[in-house]
């Protein structure tokens, strides 16, 4: 296992800069000033050891660029839905006995899948969907998401689904996990927040080919540029497109599109362990 980026705590973040390493499909590591947070961390191969694809569909394209058992002062680690490769328990549990500390945010389906794995409910946080809310240094607001429909948990009638508006020293993050666009969506974003500097947005798509494989689909590059523009979004992060090289794109098609629709949007692809320092 790969341990890329040993010297990512001794970097100095300023105020009002993130600090973003990319940790392939939907994962990244973030730090501000004061804070560091994970979102949708896969650093194991759990889709196919835990039985829920076989290994050549869903064996991965590259190492784990981080071990989690040796990431330090992770304040808080947010995951937007119970799919294997978002919610790992093989990546929580070292990642908790390395940050006892930590808390999770997460919908209740994502909630009840780890703790049945045996995390702690004590390390879990309400996302208290549709509300900002503040923890420390760090806020943040629970949006629904839709992969394919606007799915709900059946005991709660909370969203089965989320991504999150967070906001760090001052710089606005927008995490869709899986999404497709939906009625409302944009409203709800724009009332979380007064403005984005990232959205981190997947762009692989959805087809009859990978459906039959299992695979549900996402934003398309089409859909994923189109969502940042309404956002007046400083940055477009594509993800989702790495892991799986059956649920891969051409990155391609969102550079020609971009290039037509809106060639001054910054869009930057990031390599697994690869870092970039976002400054407003």
């Amino acid at each position: 296992m790969a341990n890329s980026n040993q010297g990512f705590d001794r970097i100095e973040v300023a105020q009002n800069a993130l600090l973003i390493e990319y940790l392939g499909q939907a994962g990244y590591r973030i730090k501000s000033a004061t804070t560091t947070f994970l979102i949708d961390p896969y650093l194991s191969n759990y889709v196919v050891d835990g039985g829920f694809g076989p290994a050549e569909i869903f064996g991965r394209e590259f190492p784990p660029p981080e071990d989690p058992g040796r990431m330090e002062n992770v304040d808080f680690v947010f995951i937007t839905h119970d799919h294997a490769d978002h919610c790992d328990p093989q990546t929580l549990h070292p990642l908790v006995q390395a940050n006892p500390h930590l808390k999770i945010i997460a919908p209740i389906t994502a909630a009840r899948t780890l703790q049945s794995a045996g995390i702690n409910p004590a390390q879990f946080l309400d996302p208290s969907e549709g509300q900002r809310r503040r923890e420390g240094e760090l806020t943040f607001a629970a949006i629904p998401s839709a992969h394919y429909e606007l799915d709900s948990d059946p005991a709660t009638g909370t969203a089965a689904y989320l991504g999150y508006v967070i906001e760090s020293s001052g710089v606005v993050l927008y995490h869709s996990g899986d999404t497709i666009l939906y009625p409302g969506l944009l409203k709800k974003l724009k009332n979380a927040a007064a403005h984005f500097d990232l959205v981190c947005l997947p762009v692989n798509g959805r087809d009859a080919r990978r459906e039959a494989m299992g695979m549900v689909g996402n934003l398309d590059s089409r859909e994923a540029l189109e969502l940042a523009l309404q956002l007046e979004a400083r940055v477009l992060l594509p993800m989702h497109n790495d892991l799986f090289a059956a649920n891969r794109v051409n990155p391609g098609i969102l550079a020609d599109i971009s290039s037509n629709v809106a060639p001054r949007q910054r869009i930057h692809w990031l390599q697994p362990g690869e870092l970039y320092l976002y400054i407003q």
